[in-house]
């Protein structure tokens, strides 16, 4: 009697978890249904742009005043996500208006753009003098292995010759 494993495909929407899985010889797939994914994404995509601006807040005004805008800044950051995300809808259909990405669907342009937007919250984050320069450096070095784990999956799947 044979013993066969299933193989369960576990889908992620980052390189670096699908790398991740398949070194450790699980089969992974791209994939936008990860909850955890789409959970810490959302958590990352606000935390750092308010931790930018409260480090900015806690140096020029007291204790009390900070407490206040810090609890502000957390409604100002879901309305400058709001706008953020309409601009980019905006240059999108201008981009695509104007012939440029059109064989890329919008929703991957607006993770570039929202992805460069927060690169920029975290690189200022990582020059400042406070224990927050830690979370951008930690972003930063996210960054680079999941694009390094995008670039070790390219290039494994045309060596297969995908």
């Amino acid at each position: 009697m044979t013993n066969t494993k299933s193989k369960i495909t576990v889908g992620f929407y980052f390189s670096l978890p699908r790398l991740l899985s398949k070194v450790t010889g699980r089969d992974s797939d791209f994939s936008e249904g990860s909850f955890f994914e789409t959970c810490l994404g959302s958590v990352v995509v606000l935390l750092i742009p308010y931790f930018f601006l409260v480090d900015l807040a806690m140096n020029h005004v007291g204790r009390w005043v900070a407490f206040g805008t810090g609890v502000a800044l957390l409604f100002a950051i879901w309305i400058f996500w709001l706008v953020v995300l309409y601009l980019n809808w905006v240059i999108i259909q201008v981009l695509h208006g104007l012939g440029f990405f059109r064989g890329v669907t919008e929703r991957h342009l607006q993770d570039i753009l929202v992805g460069l937007i927060i690169t920029f919250f975290a690189s200022e984050l990582s020059i400042l003098n406070s224990w927050v320069r830690w979370i951008g450096i930690l972003w930063l070095i996210i960054l680079a292995m999941n694009l390094a784990a995008t670039l070790s999956l390219a290039l494994k799947d045309t060596r297969r010759g995908r």
